[in-house]
C-alpha cells in the first residue's frame, strides 16, 4: 500500500491542468471540474462495479478492459480538434516510445468524436504510432468526463490508480518510473 501511495505521488507530480470543455464550476464554492475529477479512486469501488468497457482499434479489433487486467493501462482520451489533447501528443508518445520494452504497459489513444478515419489520419500526418482506439461502449462514470485530454492509468489488477482531467506532462522522469513501479505490484 505504501509503495502504491508513492506511485501515486508520483504520477500526481507529473500532472499539469488544461483541458477543452466545460470544466468552471456550478456553484460558489465548488471546486473547478478538474480538481473534481483529478482523484485517486476508491480501489474496492473500482473492482466492485467493475470497469466494463470496450474499445475498437483502427481495423475494428475490439478491446475490453477485462482483457487488459494485468497490464498496467494508460488510456488518454482526446479529439483532433483540441488544442491541448494536441499540445501533449508528443510527449505521450515520447513517453510510449521510451517504454515499448515494457510488455506489462500498454498505451491507449481513445479519440473521443467516433472518427477513428480522422484521428488516423491525424496521427498519420504527424507520424504518432501510439495504438489509436475509438469507443465501443458506454464509459463507466469513473471513466467519463465532460472535458479532454483525460488520461487514465490503471494498475495491473484493474483498479483506477490515477485520472487527470487536463493535460499531463508525459515527459516527467517520476510518471515514467511511476508506470514501471506499477507493473511490478501484485494484481491482488
Amino acid at each position: 500500500m505504501k509503495k502504491m501511495s508513492l506511485t501515486l505521488g508520483l504520477i500526481a507530480a507529473a500532472i499539469l491542468t488544461w483541458s477543452c470543455g466545460n470544466n468552471q464550476p456550478k456553484n460558489e464554492g465548488e471546486k473547478p471540474k478538474e480538481q473534481q475529477e483529478t482523484t485517486q479512486a476508491n480501489p474496492q469501488e473500482a473492482v466492485d462495479k467493475g470497469l466494463n468497457a470496450s474499445f475498437k482499434d483502427i481495423n475494428g479489433k475490439t478491446v475490453s478492459l477485462a482483457n487488459l487486467k494485468g497490464k498496467v493501462v494508460v488510456m488518454n482520451f482526446w479529439a483532433t480538434w483540441c488544442p491541448p489533447c494536441i499540445k501533449e501528443l508528443p510527449s505521450l508518445q515520447k513517453l510510449s516510445n521510451e517504454l515499448a520494452n515494457e510488455k506489462d504497459i500498454v498505451f491507449m489513444a481513445i479519440e473521443v468524436d467516433q472518427d477513428i478515419e480522422k484521428a488516423a489520419q491525424f496521427m498519420a500526418k504527424n507520424k504518432y504510432t501510439l495504438p489509436l482506439f475509438t469507443l465501443d461502449s458506454q464509459l463507466p462514470e469513473e471513466l467519463a468526463s465532460n472535458s479532454i485530454p483525460v488520461t487514465v492509468i490503471l494498475a495491473k489488477n484493474g483498479d483506477i490508480v490515477g485520472k487527470q482531467v487536463g493535460m499531463m506532462d508525459f515527459g516527467s522522469e517520476k510518471l515514467k518510473q511511476g508506470l514501471i513501479d506499477l507493473t511490478k505490484e501484485n494484481n491482488k
